[in-house]
């Protein structure tokens, strides 16, 4: 079995932002962790385009950005925002 994997966006995963909101959503395949990693400040435009997203191992993405590794054991449905780079995660309705 392939490693468990997520979806950022590359502004997080190239422009090196940090992560501002993080959503599960139902899986998309086997290896599909159903995680997906946001700065918060994308534009509806810039979510428009599928070249902004990035599959990633969602190990890996977790020791780059290891803040979000508390929010991995909820469950699909759930969703979390920070208001400030460094703060701690809210639960938010999705």
């Amino acid at each position: 079995m392939s490693s468990p994997t997520c979806v950022a966006t590359e502004v997080i995963t190239t422009r090196q932002k940090s992560v501002g909101y993080a959503y599960r959503e139902k899986p998309v395949s086997p290896a599909d962790s159903g995680w997906r990693f946001l700065s918060g400040s994308e534009s509806e435009q810039y979510m428009d385009q599928p070249s902004h997203y990035v599959t990633c191992v969602l190990a890996d993405f977790v020791r780059e950005h290891p803040e979000v590794a508390p929010l991995l054991a909820h469950p699909v449905g759930s969703a979390f925002a920070r208001t400030k780079a460094g703060g701690r995660f809210d639960a938010v309705p999705e």
